[in-house]
């Protein structure tokens, strides 16, 4: 019975901590100025009620202190030392970390750590490469989302690369118009305004280049695709369009099953595919498309008016395909100076001023 007494008492004077550190951080932050005493003050009453008071507790009590121009450096320290989520909030809000152990931390901190840290406003370029060498979606889908994070050409390849593989990193990647971002790799996330502005560009680009002659199929290949198609086997059909675009089997299947049928009709342009079959592909493919004519003749009508050269850079952006991969930065560099977001939303219908593709979000 005592040591239950013992366990509730010890628990009322948590609160009661808890509490005082409520009321003084609440009359701190009241006043945007204090004389020097008051801050002395302040700080040594609140360092003392840091140490004994559950992390929880602090870290939400003492989130308004993040904001206040007054508070001393020692306060961020010691929620840094507290750990869990007080250290997280310190990561997100310190006014001055120490950079070199800041990228280090940054590569090797755990994961909620990380994403503090990715939300930070004065991130620097060491920093940010130390947070996208974790290749952790979550952070990247972070850092994506800071808009006052500054991405340098490495930076921005490596989150537009990864977004092939995650579509809300995508579409994170293409809401930020601030962001000179090739925007093929993000095809699958883009609206359908989106699309035809990139489709339009990607013509633009290779007509300008001079005419290339298509390359046919082989009926074998169009055969075993068809026979896959009609028996529904998207992971055979998969399996043949990453063998002959050299990519991996989940960005094939990615792309011949997008809802809106456009990366398929791409895919089939690239490999060569004729209208006749490519009708027969489609509706094999999924309700969405075999169940809608207009969806299909529309299609159809895509497949007529893009030139294979178009499509197919289109679907290596989509696919990663390895050869693309293994080219060198240096004319990755050139292809991101002929692609740039404001190019390519140039292309985008406009209303009243506005870039349609923010009135067609669900499109």
């Amino acid at each position: 019975m005592s040591g239950q007494l013992m366990l509730s008492d010890k628990r009322q004077r948590r609160a009661d901590d808890a509490s005082i550190l409520q009321v003084i951080v609440d009359q701190f932050v009241e006043r945007p100025v204090h004389p020097f005493s008051d801050i002395k003050q302040f700080e040594r009453l609140a360092l003392g009620l840091i140490d004994i008071v559950d992390a929880g507790a602090v870290a939400r009590v003492a989130r308004p202190l993040c904001f206040h121009p007054e508070t001393p450096p020692s306060i961020f320290a010691r929620l840094l030392d507290k750990g869990g989520p007080c250290a997280e909030l310190a990561l997100e809000y310190a006014p001055a970390l120490p950079r070199a152990e800041t990228a280090v931390l940054a590569a090797r901190c755990p994961t909620g750590f990380a994403l503090a840290l990715s939300r930070r406003r004065d991130l620097d370029r060491e920093i940010i490469a130390a947070l996208m060498s974790r290749n952790e979606p979550r952070v990247l889908r972070s850092l994506a989302g800071n808009l006052a994070a500054h991405f340098e050409s490495a930076a921005r390849r490596v989150l537009a690369q990864a977004a092939r593989d995650d579509v809300r990193l995508a579409r994170l990647l293409l809401d930020r118009d601030d962001l000179e971002i090739d925007p093929e790799p993000l095809f699958l996330a883009a609206t359908r305004l989106e699309r035809t502005a990139i489709i339009l560009n990607a013509c633009r680009k290779v007509l300008a280049s001079g005419y290339a002659e298509p390359r046919r199929a082989d009926p074998d290949f169009v055969a075993r695709l068809e026979d896959a198609a009609l028996r529904r086997d998207r992971e055979e059909m998969a399996a043949l369009v990453a063998n002959a675009l050299d990519c991996r089997k989940d960005r094939a299947l990615a792309a011949l099953t997008d809802s809106l049928g456009e990366a398929l009709a791409l895919t089939l342009v690239a490999l060569g595919v004729d209208t006749e079959a490519a009708t027969r592909i489609f509706l094999c493919a999924d309700a969405p498309i075999a169940h809608d004519v207009d969806r299909v003749r529309a299609l159809l009508r895509l497949m007529r008016s893009t030139p294979q050269r178009a499509a197919a850079q289109i679907v290596t952006a989509i696919t990663g395909a390895a050869r693309t991969e293994k080219e060198p930065a240096r004319r990755n560099g050139s292809r991101e100076e002929a692609v740039t977001a404001p190019g390519w939303r140039r292309s985008l219908p406009r209303q009243n001023g506005v870039a349609a593709r923010k009135l067609d979000q669900s499109a």
